[in-house]
């Protein structure tokens, strides 16, 4: 009966000491530093703004597309028309808009804004 806590007690260890050896971090390739995560964040960004413009380019090609993404805008001024008449009574609603106003106010209109004079 000893020898068998004993190994029992032997074996138990010995699984612990081989998951800590296991769960140990390899080593591997270190972290990427600030300036590489910015450098592909900034680089992910451009290539979304090249495929945006691609997508916009194609969308003007395209008559179906042109109806389409006419048909999202009325649905979307709709949709946003909806949700300020059902937000009115919303008095949460109501203070945390008015508390972002003030943190934030809109920006002039476009047509307010003076041109910048053209770069050499």
């Amino acid at each position: 009966m000893r020898y068998l806590i004993a190994l029992m007690i032997a074996a138990a260890i010995l699984f612990g000491y081989g998951l800590k050896l296991h769960a140990q971090e390899k080593a591997g390739q270190p972290a990427p530093s600030q300036e590489e995560i910015a450098a592909k964040k900034k680089q992910a960004g451009e290539i979304m703004a090249k495929m945006r413009a691609i997508e916009r380019q194609v969308t003007t090609q395209d008559e179906e597309l042109k109806k389409i993404t006419t048909q999202m805008q009325e649905l979307e001024k709709q949709r946003k028309a909806r949700l300020e008449i059902l937000l009115e009574k919303n008095e949460e609603y109501q203070a945390l808009k008015k508390q972002l106003q003030e943190l934030m106010p809109p920006p002039p209109p476009k047509e307010a804004m003076p041109k910048e004079a053209p770069k050499k």
